[in-house]
């Protein structure tokens, strides 16, 4: 294992992305071929024949490597940035035990349900950012196209206006004397945010947030206690041993407190605790139920079947999870939207009303 960590150096620099979905029939596809008695380098042959783009690059580049003597983990491993611990490890313990095949098509069903996990979380998220989106884009159309528009008329008007038309006045005026600036402001500030959310030095306060904001945590953790389970007892299925497993677990997981609970767990057990035990220690991360079930799975001997089932479990969490967010966004995004319409409304008509008082009187 520790070549296949460090035999990182290839560098791929084809263009286009590798889904998750391309990834699970690859090593369905490679299954499909090793139960049929086909070697892996007429497999990855036939494979590549089928591919295009970025992928089709990187599996000759595989078949090249595979053919100068290196194993097929060893290979995958050149291409680290595209393949994941989980993808080359369940190869690596697959050519180790003999049961490549097998670990194939599971790392493929665990792929599947990566994707279909992620496509459950997007889909939660879709609905508030199209909103918020609109909302934004309808503010600027109104700043730079309507507003100028109506405030030299209210401007003349030799009367008092109201405070929410003056107001309106002075963020209009603003807006016209700004806008270039403004425009930039808010371009920049969102890269900037988007560049200082990925850096890693910031981690530990937005994932922090991420896991106690009251609309989105019960989704994140859901979410990190699924994969956690799933990639875990997958790597297990697959002949890995605990500490091997529990590594490229915690290295495949995204948030912060997460890898950090597993890198002490992974301490603990080389000690000679038991996972249970360890993981009853972050009961903040990992629930009762989760450290009680591996324990039940380590006492019969089938932990990974254990972890599968609890991240079959959270997955169903994660769907309900999603469901609620979208319950619990609606009204508020509903609420801000009738609010900011209602301000308009009023600071444009009730001027409008004051003048056709005036006229009638």
């Amino acid at each position: 294992m520790e070549k296949i960590s460090t035999d990182f150096f290839k560098k791929d620099f084809s263009i286009g992305l590798v889904s998750l979905n391309q990834k699970a029939l690859l090593a369905k596809n490679l299954s499909v071929m090793q139960k049929s008695g086909i070697d892996i380098v007429e497999s990855l042959s036939i494979i590549i024949d089928s591919n295009q783009g970025r992928l089709k690059n990187i599996l000759e580049d595989i078949l090249l490597s595979v053919k100068s003597g290196n194993t097929l983990a060893e290979s995958f491993a050149r291409h680290s940035n595209v393949f994941s611990g989980i993808f080359i490890s369940s190869i690596y313990a697959g050519e180790k035990s003999g049961t490549l095949a097998e670990n194939l098509a599971n790392l493929s069903e665990t792929l599947k349900k990566e994707k279909q996990l992620l496509e459950k979380v997007k889909g939660a998220l879709l609905y508030p950012v199209i909103v918020l989106t609109a909302s934004f884009a309808l503010a600027l159309a109104m700043s730079f196209f309507i507003l100028p528009k109506i405030i030299p008329l209210f401007e003349g008007m030799k009367m008092d206006l109201p405070w929410s038309t003056r107001a309106l006045i002075a963020f209009s005026n603003f807006i016209s004397d700004h806008h270039t600036a403004l425009l930039w402001s808010i371009g920049i500030g969102i890269i900037f945010l988007i560049v200082l959310v990925k850096q890693k030095f910031s981690h530990p306060v937005t994932h922090w947030i991420l896991l106690h904001f009251p609309i989105i945590k019960n989704l994140v953790r859901n979410t990190n206690l699924s994969r956690f389970s799933r990639i875990f007892g997958s790597l297990l299925r697959s002949g890995l041993s605990i500490d091997e497993a529990l590594n490229v677990t915690e290295k495949s997981l995204d948030n912060y407190y997460y890898k950090k609970a597993l890198k002490d767990v992974s301490l603990r057990i080389k000690k000679g605790v038991k996972t249970s035990e360890s993981l009853k220690q972050y009961e903040q991360y990992f629930p009762k139920m989760v450290s009680r079930m591996v324990y039940v799975g380590e006492q019969a001997g089938k932990m990974e079947d254990t972890l599968l089932y609890i991240a079959d479990f959270y997955e169903e969490e994660v769907d309900n999870s999603t469901k609620t967010l979208s319950t619990a966004l609606e009204p508020i995004l509903l609420l801000f939207i009738g609010i900011v319409v209602g301000f308009l409304a009023i600071s444009i008509i009730t001027p409008i009303y004051n003048i056709t008082g005036n006229i009638k009187g």
